[in-house]
């Protein structure tokens, strides 16, 4: 802030002369110099403050007499009365009321003094010097005795005298105060609107961020907070501890929704971070991954060669970048594979590949030039059905030979590669994947849609161990069967097959029995759910 006399008048200290002290105490050379100032202040506004006083008193207010009572010297200051400062303060114009106020408030801290000093400082005073004295005024204000009404009135100074960009970093700092936030609280049910989209958002990162407590408000509530402390000046920033830094950098990564938001800022609270900061390097790569996801490729690249150069050891940055120079569809990269694969009947190209967006695997069908047609009729049945164990489109278009594509998450492997290594399904994921199998084929029957075999290649066993259909070429639309009995032959079928062909295990007489004997797929998913079990 900067400095001015009405700044410096709520700077200097009030309590050299200590009213609690006994009458008896002999005053201190200090206190007889702060007192003769009182004195003359008190003989300037003698008649707007109608201060009535005897001969003893008279000689103390225009110097002839030497302060050396305390008590004395303190009856006269007592003299003072709260109605006629306030009459006089309305008295006057206001440069003379704060000047008259500004004498008061040395040698009493009634926060109606205050209040009235920093309005009429507003009044008279320049913009700069009006915030200055404001600064000062807060720290001095005893909080605990403030009302409602007066805190109403301290919240609208800093409205008017601070903007948008200042309020803030002054909230932060008041917050941190017992005092100004409990009253805050009895108040805030009345918040000036400039001040109610503030206040709850600094409170939850005070908690979350400032002192590592635990989020007690909601996550939209301390990502605003978090997005107010990102915005705070560099240097402000940067006089906080690591941890508190850290914190903010952890939670900025999640409040930078919006592409290229914040990413200065945290580049610079990772810049900032001491070189021997054991997660300096995971966090930047986290702000990369981000960066990458933003589509700011250049700074992604920037930043994953200093990584590189920092931590020689770790690969991570190397892989990356040559991921973004790599051949790609958009923002999905297609990854270098020994032979092409197809799906089950032969009209998509499937290629293995990463989406830039979030780093994760991906499957990229694209589509056969002959089979236009049926790329768009499988395009359009994947993203009209919302079926669990469906694969979910996550991005469709062209690549440059105007050739259709779709792509769907990978998170596991093609079903028939895992069933061509006899160790790696074990009776109880079979019996798993069956039951999800018979789910789904259930599902789409009740949804109107018949694939046309039930090729394992089709499907996928995701790391979690769950089953997902990826490959829906050549399915037609039909009356929904809410039964699913239009796809009970491939159901059995499907399990028959993927039963037949385990090796470790022995498949108990029952299951065998329940595939022939079941007549509809909810009794086939019973009975093959008990086995579970």
């Amino acid at each position: 802030m900067p400095s001015n006399r009405a700044a410096k008048v709520l700077a200097e200290q009030t309590e050299v002369v200590d009213l609690d002290k006994d009458i008896e105490q002999p005053l201190t050379e200090q206190e007889v110099a702060v007192l003769r100032e009182h004195f003359r202040f008190l003989r300037e506004y003698r008649k707007d403050l109608k201060l009535k006083v005897n001969a003893n008193e008279d000689l103390l207010l225009n110097g002839t007499r030497v302060p050396d009572h305390r008590g004395v010297c303190h009856h006269l200051l007592a003299k003072v009365e709260r109605k006629n400062v306030l009459a006089a303060a309305e008295r006057l114009d206001p440069k003379r009321a704060a000047k008259l106020l500004a004498g008061i408030i040395r040698f009493s801290s009634d926060i109606e003094y205050v209040l009235l000093f920093l309005e009429k400082i507003q009044q008279s005073s320049s913009s700069a010097e009006a915030t200055a004295a404001l600064f000062q005024g807060l720290q001095r204000i005893e909080f605990e005795q403030v009302s409602n009404a007066q805190m109403r009135r301290v919240l609208q100074l800093m409205i008017e005298l601070f903007d948008e960009k200042e309020r803030p970093t002054l909230l932060l700092g008041m917050l941190e105060s017992d005092g100004f936030r409990n009253a805050f609280d009895k108040s805030s049910e009345q918040l000036p609107e400039a001040l109610s989209h503030l206040v709850l958002p600094l409170r939850a990162a005070q908690a979350v961020i400032l002192h590592g407590e635990p989020n007690t408000f909601d996550s939209e509530t301390l990502g605003d907070g978090v997005a107010l402390l990102l915005e705070l000046d560099s240097k402000i920033l940067l006089r906080h501890s690591v941890e508190m830094r850290r914190r903010l950098f952890d939670l900025g990564l999640q409040a930078c929704g919006v592409p290229h938001r914040f990413h200065d800022r945290l580049a610079m609270l990772l810049r900032n971070f001491p070189v021997d900061d054991s997660g300096r390097a995971l966090r930047g790569i986290a702000l990369a991954r981000h960066l990458i996801g933003a589509n700011d490729d250049a700074a992604a690249k920037q930043l994953l060669q200093t990584l590189a150069r920092e931590n020689p050891k770790n690969d991570q940055p190397a892989r990356w970048l040559e991921l973004l120079d790599a051949e790609r569809l958009d923002r999905f990269v297609l990854l270098a594979q020994p032979a092409a694969r197809t799906d089950a009947l032969g009209q998509h190209t499937r290629r293995s590949g990463i989406w830039l967006e979030n780093m994760q695997p991906v499957w990229v069908q694209i589509a056969q030039s002959d089979n236009v047609s049926t790329h768009e009729s499988t395009l359009n049945l994947l993203r009209e059905f919302a079926v669990p164990g469906l694969a979910t489109v996550l991005e469709s278009g062209s690549t440059e030979e105007g050739e259709g594509y779709f792509v769907v998450a990978k998170s596991g492997e093609s079903l028939d590669q895992m069933l061509a290594n006899e160790s790696a399904l074990g009776l109880s994921q079979v019996l798993r994947t069956c039951c999800e199998a018979v789910g789904i084929l259930s599902a789409l029957a009740a949804t109107g849609a018949l694939l046309p075999d039930v090729d394992p290649a089709r499907f996928a066993i995701e790391r979690s161990g769950a089953l997902v259909l990826v490959d829906v070429a050549g399915a037609a639309r039909v009356d929904a069967d809410l039964h699913g009995g239009i796809h009970f032959d491939q159901a059995r079928s499907f399990c028959t097959d993927l039963l037949n062909r385990v090796r470790r295990d022995i498949v108990p007489t029952e299951v065998k029995r329940a595939l022939s004997d079941t007549k509809s797929c909810a009794e086939l998913a019973t009975a093959l759910a008990r086995h579970r079990a």
